[in-house]
């Protein structure tokens, strides 16, 4: 099976430097853009389904990158819910906390809880659509997930990046 993941393009509040979590915000001017230019020299075509968050961002990402691909949205890959420090401004103090695997935000999920998601979301794609080739548009949170989960060099991926996976 092949996977591409795919963050979804600036949103809102990336651009004003708030941590959101699972706040449903919208890509900002900036990332409807650039999602507009990366959409330009996106080949759709070389993937079966596309597999999406269900936050505006992801959406509003996914339906730019792949109007004629079939978009099927997924709880399991909605970004961590940092619970308290959402709709905070964003800090390296907030972000060592947030990178300790064990421990959660205040109301927020751990890197743990969001592995455990992302983890049964691998086994279902490898039980579903093993033959298939895979987009999937979501969140960094859920990147790094599915970093750790499957065991692979643990990469931070900007707005748009895209890394390719093989799983067997």
């Amino acid at each position: 099976m092949e996977i591409s993941l795919i963050r979804h393009g600036e949103s809102e509040y990336n651009r004003i430097g708030l941590l959101q979590g699972r706040i449903d915000c919208n890509l900002s001017e900036n990332g409807l853009k650039q999602t507009q230019k990366k959409a330009k020299n996106f080949d759709s075509s070389k993937f079966d389904l596309c597999f999406c968050s269900p936050l505006k961002r992801t959406r509003q990402t996914a339906q730019i990158l792949v109007p004629n691909l079939q978009i099927i949205y997924d709880e399991r890959i909605i970004e961590r819910s940092l619970g308290d420090l959402e709709n905070t401004p964003n800090s390296d103090e907030k972000q060592f906390l947030l990178n300790q695997i064990d421990s959660a935000p205040n109301n927020g999920e751990s890197i743990n809880d969001i592995q455990k998601r992302v983890n049964d979301f691998i086994n279902f794609l490898k039980e579903n659509y093993s033959d298939k080739k895979i987009l999937v548009i979501t969140h960094a949170g859920v990147i790094y997930a599915i970093q750790r989960v499957l065991n692979l060099n643990l990469k931070a991926v900007n707005n748009l990046e895209e890394i390719k996976i093989l799983i067997d």
